[in-house]
C-alpha cells in the first residue's frame, strides 16, 4: 500500500446524508446511487467525482454525506451540504480487484505503526479507530468492485 500525505483545501460537498448501523449499509448503496443520478441538478464543479464522507459518532453505525464538490457560495435548498476544512490526510488508492476490508485492514495497520494519529474533532465522541473517512470515487465506477482515493485526516 503506498501512502501519501497530501492537503487539501476546505470544500463543500452538496447531496444527501445517509445515517444507520452497520447492518443497514445496504441500504446506504442506493443513496449514493441516487446522488449519482442527481448530479445535473448538484451542479458539481467535477462531475467526474462524487464524494463519500464518513463519520463515526453512531455506535455501531456512522453518519454518511455522499455528494459533489460545489462551489461555496452556490447553495441549494434541495440537497444538503457539508463543509469540510482545510485538513492534512493521509491518503491511498483502494484498486478494483482488491478488498476493501483488507485496504482498511492496512490503512488500521499504518496508524498503529504510529506513522500518524487520526484528527479529532475537539468534543465529540466517535466510535471508531478511524473516526474520519472520507473516499473519492471516479462516477464510472464498478459498484460491485470499486475502485477510489481514500482520505484520512490527521492531526498536523
Amino acid at each position: 500500500m503506498e501512502v501519501n500525505i497530501v492537503t487539501l483545501p476546505a470544500f463543500k460537498v452538496r447531496g444527501r446524508k445517509w445515517e444507520g448501523t452497520y447492518q443497514q449499509v445496504p441500504g446506504l448503496k442506493e443513496v449514493i446511487k441516487k446522488v449519482e443520478n442527481e448530479k445535473e441538478e448538484i451542479n458539481p464543479m467535477d462531475p467526474d467525482y462524487q464524494w463519500g464522507l464518513s463519520v463515526h459518532t453512531i455506535e455501531n453505525g456512522f453518519v454518511h454525506f455522499s455528494g459533489f464538490e460545489v462551489e461555496d457560495a452556490n447553495t441549494q435548498e434541495d440537497y444538503e451540504e457539508m463543509n469540510v476544512q482545510f485538513h492534512t490526510y493521509m491518503n491511498v488508492h483502494h484498486p478494483k480487484g482488491r478488498d476493501i476490508g483488507e485496504t482498511y485492514a492496512s490503512i488500521y495497520q499504518w496508524f498503529r505503526d504510529g506513522n500518524a494519529k487520526p484528527y479529532l474533532e475537539p468534543a465529540t465522541n466517535y466510535y471508531d479507530g478511524l473516526p474520519l473517512k472520507f473516499e473519492k470515487y471516479p462516477v464510472d465506477r464498478d459498484f460491485d468492485d470499486p475502485h477510489f482515493d481514500i482520505y484520512i485526516p490527521i492531526q498536523a
